[in-house]
């Protein structure tokens, strides 16, 4: 079995236009499901690029491919196009049809794997948990056996450990309301720590982790550094996160940024003030998706703001640019850049959201109309 994905989500790449991502170097390794998945079933992963011959079966990991969460919804009421992500996948999709006509069967699976149930091309759809039933469809695929195209994935009785690092150094530590087995853990912190030199726990919520978060904590410290991804404003009121803060040595130059929701299983949040009170107390400066009326209320706390409008009319421009001259305290990046940010999200204010829409950031060579931007920005 083959095991890839389109270029974009292959190599981590974020979910922004096109011609931004020259800045964002790509990464070397697969993403992590990719890994989990070649652990699962000793497929071998093969770079979208290399993907040149394949008569068997073709194995595909997507995270949002047509664009289908309310984050790429935002995102393209913002610039007026799609996110490179999903211009990247359709693009993938000739070459995978190419194949197919040669006679590859396709499986997707994956969180977007329920955006392409009505795709043509594809021959099944795995949607949940990949450890019991993937290896009976590839069984019963290779065998001939009639498959329904859409086949949701029985929960797993067995966690099998990557056997080489991910894009972003992740270790699963929960899957929905489970723990995973310490022993699976422990060999991934392991791999993931010798070749990036930190850790990144990932789970809908960590903080709900239960009795043994702190050993937890601990025991990934030992291998490195430790990040997070995910947590949500209920958790983080019930765990003892002065606890956290000193197993993890947090402080003003050491603190952590993951995805803040108002409960597992959303991305967006609402602001509350007392859980965003005690996060920062104990150096945790979240990032928060909202929508746009809510940013003002988010302002005044550490935090990284991602406004995302949820209807068409919204106007969004001086939110954009507000929120960024917020954001840029905590975010890193390469001072032409930040300046060049500055001068496109000052020039949308001033014509109420058609600078950006007017640059159209996904053609071709667009990359080249940042050029003259710098040169203004600078001066």
């Amino acid at each position: 079995m083959i095991l890839t994905a389109d270029y974009s989500t292959f190599y981590s790449l974020p979910p922004l236009p096109s011609r931004l991502l020259p800045f964002y170097k790509k990464s070397k390794y697969p993403p992590y499901g990719l890994r989990k998945v070649e652990a699962i079933t000793q497929g071998v992963i093969v770079p979208p690029e290399k993907l040149k011959n394949a008569d068997g079966i073709i194995g595909i990991y997507v995270n949002d491919p047509l664009g289908l969460t309310e984050v790429s919804q935002g995102l393209k009421r913002i610039f007026g196009d799609e996110p490179n992500h999903v211009s990247s996948f359709k693009s993938f999709t000739k070459k995978i049809r190419a194949l197919k006509e040669r006679g590859a069967k396709v499986i997707i699976g994956g969180p977007g794997a329920w955006e392409l149930t009505n795709e043509d091309w594809v021959d099944h759809v795995i949607i949940g948990e990949a450890e019991k039933t993937l290896p009976k469809v590839i069984r019963k695929t290779k065998e001939g056996e009639n498959l329904p195209k859409v086949i949701y994935g029985e929960p797993a009785d067995k966690f099998y450990p990557i056997k080489a690092p991910s894009a972003m150094a992740e270790v699963e530590v929960m899957r929905k309301e489970r723990k995973v087995p310490l022993e699976v853990v422990k060999k991934e912190l392991e791999i993931q720590s010798r070749y990036h030199g930190y850790v990144n726990l990932i789970s809908p919520d960590l903080f709900s982790y239960g009795d043994g978060l702190i050993e937890l904590l601990k025991l990934s410290s030992s291998y490195g550094k430790v990040i997070f991804s995910n947590i949500s404003a209920l958790s983080s009121l019930t765990v003892d996160l002065q606890k956290i803060r000193e197993v993890l040595k947090l402080s003003e130059s050491n603190w952590r940024s993951p995805v803040l929701s108002s409960s597992p299983g959303s991305c967006m949040y609402k602001a509350e003030k007392e859980v965003l009170r005690e996060l920062n107390k104990n150096f945790i400066y979240p990032m928060i998706y909202t929508e746009p009326y809510s940013v003002y209320d988010l302002m005044n706390y550490k935090c990284i703001i991602i406004p995302i409008p949820l209807r068409e009319d919204e106007e969004i421009h001086k939110v954009l640019y507000d929120v960024w001259l917020h954001d840029k305290k905590f975010v890193k990046m390469p001072f032409f850049l930040s300046r060049v940010i500055d001068y496109i999200l000052y020039k949308n204010v001033e014509t109420k959201g058609e600078y950006l829409r007017k640059l159209k950031l996904n053609t071709p060579f667009s990359i080249f109309k940042l050029l003259p931007i710098l040169v203004r920005s600078i001066h």
